[in-house]
């Protein structure tokens, strides 16, 4: 039987080829998942998934940091209308934060415990950054332009629009009760007092 040739990538684009091949077989099996099922998913030979990473472990770290990067929803965020209305924006901006929250730890629960040294030692800085603070500026920049009709400080709404957004979207902290991002753009918005009360 031949085996069919793997395209001609770069090793740079190999190895993203192979980290979005691997992310849905994580969500699946967990960290369980063989380099066969890999291999076999990317279209590849399993010899080619050990030519672009040392070995499963390394695999595995290269897909964290694919799924925990923020660039993607960065993106998203920079083409969100600015001058829609207030209530359009933060509505958009839940949703999408919501979301990565969620696709995030349903991946880390799909993987499970790791205790790899390299983990615990960590980096300087590391674990140090607030929740989804890594969208702090674009949100602000997206609400600026309505500064007038907040209650508090840009800042202060990014903050409290962040942390809320990051709690109700984490199963171990929220009852699953607050977990409706456009009932939560409401709350954000409106606070729980009825109107004119």
């Amino acid at each position: 039987m031949n085996a069919t040739r793997a395209p001609r990538m770069s090793p740079e684009d190999r190895r993203a080829h192979i980290v979005a091949a691997t992310v849905p077989l994580i969500l699946e099996h967990g960290a369980e998942v063989t380099t066969r099922q890999i291999a076999d998913a990317a279209g590849i030979a399993e010899g080619t998934v050990f030519r672009a990473f040392a070995d499963k472990h390394e695999l595995i770290d290269a897909c964290i940091a694919h799924v925990m990067d923020p660039a993607d929803s960065i993106r998203v965020l920079e083409g969100v209308d600015g001058a829609q209305p207030l209530e359009a924006k933060i509505e958009q901006v839940v949703t999408l934060l919501h979301d990565r929250v969620g696709a995030v730890v349903r991946f880390m629960t799909a993987l499970g415990p790791r205790d790899h040294e390299r983990h615990r030692k960590g980096r300087p800085g590391d674990h140090h950054h607030p929740p989804l603070g890594e969208v702090t500026d674009v949100v602000t920049d997206l609400l600026a332009p309505d500064a007038d009709r907040l209650r508090v400080p840009v800042a202060t709404a990014v903050e409290y629009l962040r942390i809320l957004v990051f709690g109700t979207a984490m199963p171990f902290l929220s009852s699953g009760a607050a977990s409706d991002p456009a009932q939560l753009a409401t709350f954000i918005l409106h606070g729980i007092a009825k109107e004119g009360d």
